[in-house]
């Protein structure tokens, strides 16, 4: 393609990608080049709400008009079953003026179009592109006007655009036969965009654009994927915390049928083979002996994060509430909570393909984070980024474990090493044991309770490990920010209007390795800050959801949406109802990155065993873009929000995480599903994440419960009667 900058048109490619005529490129880079830094220093930190920061490389496209008129979309997102493939397939329809059955989604290719370096997490992807997407498709759809309106000699003011048409009086073209015949472009301004009043297909329920093809089994995911002259190989990796490989003995798996190569390159032990059977039959023969210098055990790591450990930074500070507690000590009501550590437990163990030839490398993975790949296949195996191309199928589940610490770089030396494609994935096993955990953590939560029940002063200290420095392989980022209150930290914050607050963070490191899990700190926040909240209404002999209300009484914008959000829950819950004998109630409501999410559950206690019975969710998303969506997020986030509560818990003992297959470790299952309502407010102009806002109320929603029902608090999970 190439493009007169001072004409600003730009010529039809020279190529077809299987028949379409490609549109785009251009128009994204000349629109993004200065916005990501714009947006990005405009955002606060602990909020997470970060915008899109699209790659650098030149994006080829970002649409395609297809010969039969359908639309092609490439997300710089990635589709890991929270339906972004759907919110911007219906907001770019929005603007482009077709159908949303007319647009086909899938993930761009880092070599061929956009990706985004904030990577996919943190409940962003549809938030961060509403703006970018759909002046994209708006400026498309004025240059296929433009291109029209030359064509009949009119004014591209005197073009409609309708159903993927255009029409002026009695003439009418297609989107692909305009673009199939020119040859020149004219790009427009960035038109203005459409407003909420003016949408046609936002704010209306749509079934997913990828629910057919994952129904039928068509859905293509890395496991699925092959390249010609595929190989296969099985990875030894240590089923200790920090092992080493002591002895090993590879002879007999070098003798099995079907091997091509065993590979021993320092702590890399690959078998390879011309089928996955051969490769695992030869691997089980390796016999090894492992150096296992860290005998980390379940109690050192719940004694190192402990408040008081480790490094203490304030991130909220109003009135004196340190000087009024220390102050009261005698009268003060104090409580700790504790979550523990968890694994992901993902449907889809990591898996990646990879081809590395002597100029190239091609890297197949179910991953939330291509730029991450790149970076981490370019050092491994020192070869220029722009060499390397990362193709994203499907990803069966992320949460969080799909974002770092793949197996692409493993995948790749040892395609290296054979000269051929490789296909490597774990076992259930090795997911398990070599994998990043949601870290444990530690709250110590305190109140002054004055006369007729008023918290005159609350402090609320969490101790937790350094997250982003795992993540991020380097301790600059808490040298900038004083804490890892992104990750770990976020949520530890008080939203209640509290005249004299304070919050710290304390930071530990642990010889475990952690990662983001879905909530980040959210769900370990919540769970103490909220039950903490239900136990002072207990004290204080008031209801709790009323108690809450009392302190969001001022007009700043989250107190006035997280209020209407407890009114509707109210209403919709029956909360004012009778509850029948034997029933407990619960409430909790979380701020997770300016979505307001606040659930109310019911429960019983049979046999010991708690079951849930309802679960009311109401939740703010400022605007809704799909109702069918944002209610299956809800859904999905309360099943795994009750799992999390209930059941899930990862452990170690000398120095090795002994959950190690599903058997092991006990999670939420179909017989769990309680009575789920959903219920969406529309709270600002703007949308903002939903795919891990409700799993925040959850857990304290179902102890609060149990307080309610037993007139005990449970204050560690998962919540255990006994």
């Amino acid at each position: 393609m190439t493009q007169d900058n001072s004409k600003k048109t730009f010529s039809r490619r020279k190529f077809l990608q299987r028949g379409a005529i490609v549109l785009g490129g251009s128009v994204v880079a000349s629109y993004l080049s200065c916005s990501p830094v714009r947006r990005f220093t405009a955002q606060k930190v602990e909020s997470m709400d970060f915008p899109a920061m699209l790659s650098s490389l030149q994006p080829d496209f970002w649409f395609e008009v297809l010969p039969d008129n359908t639309i092609l979309l490439k997300s710089p997102k990635i589709e890991i079953g929270q339906g972004v493939f759907t919110g911007l397939a219906m907001l770019a329809a929005e603007e482009l003026d077709v159908p949303y059955e007319q647009i086909k989604v899938e993930h761009s290719n880092t070599k061929s179009g956009l990706y985004d370096e904030m990577n996919t997490g943190g409940s962003s992807s549809t938030s961060s592109l509403y703006e970018p997407i759909r002046e994209v498709a708006a400026t498309m759809r004025e240059m296929l006007k433009e291109a029209v309106a030359k064509k009949w000699g009119v004014k591209a003011s005197e073009i409609k655009t309708e159903n993927g048409t255009l029409i002026s009086g009695s003439k009418k073209i297609t989107y692909a036969e305009i673009a199939k015949e020119t040859k020149e472009w004219k790009i427009p301004k960035t038109p203005e965009l459409r407003p909420k009043s003016a949408f046609k297909i936002v704010g209306k329920p749509v079934k997913r654009s990828d629910l057919k093809a994952k129904v039928m089994g068509t859905a293509k995911y890395t496991l699925d994927s092959e390249l010609p002259d595929m190989l296969y190989a099985v990875l030894l990796q240590s089923p200790y915390l920090d092992g080493t490989i002591k002895t090993i003995d590879t002879k007999e798996a070098e003798k099995s049928v079907g091997v091509v190569k065993v590979i021993h390159e320092g702590e890399l032990v690959a078998v390879v083979a011309k089928t996955f059977y051969a490769a695992d039959s030869a691997f089980k023969k390796i016999v090894v002996e492992w150096n296992t210098p860290n005998k980390v055990q379940q109690a050192d790591l719940i004694k190192s994060v402990t408040v008081g450990n480790g490094k203490e930074v304030n991130i909220q500070k109003e009135g004196n509430a340190r000087s009024i507690i220390e102050d009261n000590k005698a009268t003060v009501f104090k409580q700790e909570y504790r979550t523990p550590m968890a694994a992901h437990a993902q449907m889809e163990v990591n898996a990646a393909i990879a081809h590395v030839e002597a100029n190239k490398v091609v890297i197949i993975a179910g991953t939330q984070g291509p730029k991450i790949v790149i970076d981490s296949v370019s050092k491994a195996l020192d070869i220029d980024k722009d060499k390397i191309e990362v193709q994203t199928p499907f990803v069966g589940g992320g949460f969080g474990r799909k974002a770092v610490k793949g197996l692409y770089v493993e995948a790749a030396l040892i395609s290296k090493a054979v000269g051929k494609p490789v296909k490597l994935y774990n076992s259930r096993q090795q997911e398990f044991q070599n994998s990043l955990y949601r870290p444990n953590t530690h709250h110590v939560l305190q109140a002054k309770i004055g006369q007729n029940g008023v918290i005159e002063a609350i402090t609320h200290d969490q101790a937790t490990p350094d997250m982003l420095k795992n993540l991020m392989g380097t301790d600059l980022p808490i040298k900038i920010l004083g804490a890892d209150f992104i990750s770990a930290g976020h949520g530890a914050s008080l939203m209640y209007n509290f005249k004299h607050k304070s919050v710290s963070v304390w930071n530990t490191e642990v010889p475990i390795p952690i990662g983001i899990w879905r909530g980040v700190g959210m769900f370990p926040n919540a769970f103490a800050i909220e039950s903490f909240m239900n136990e002072l209404a207990h004290q204080t002999k008031k209801d709790p959801i009323a108690f809450r209300i009392g302190l969001l009484q001022k007009d700043d914008k989250i107190s006035v949406r997280s209020k209407k959000v407890l009114e509707t829950l109210i209403e919709k819950s029956g909360w004012n109802t009778p509850k029948a004998e034997g029933v407990g109630r619960g409430i909790a409501i979380g701020n997770d990155r300016k979505t307001i999410a606040a659930a109310a559950i019911e429960l019983a206690v049979i046999d010991g065993k708690v079951i849930v019975k309802k679960v009311t969710q109401v939740m703010d998303v400022g605007i809704c873009i799909n109702p069918e969506g944002i209610k299956q997020q809800i859904e999905g986030a309360t099943m795994m929000g009750i799992g999390a509560a209930l059941y899930e818990e990862a452990t170690v003992k000398d120095g090795q995480i002994e959950q190690a297959y599903f058997s092991q470790y006990p999670m939420v299952s179909l017989a769990d599903v309680p009575e789920i309502q959903s219920f969406i407010l529309e709270g600002d102009d703007i949308p903002y994440g939903v795919g891990e806002p409700p799993l925040a109320p959850i857990a304290p929603a179902i102890a609060g419960a149990i307080l309610d029902l037993t007139g005990k608090a449970v204050r560690s999970l998962p919540l255990r009667l006994s």
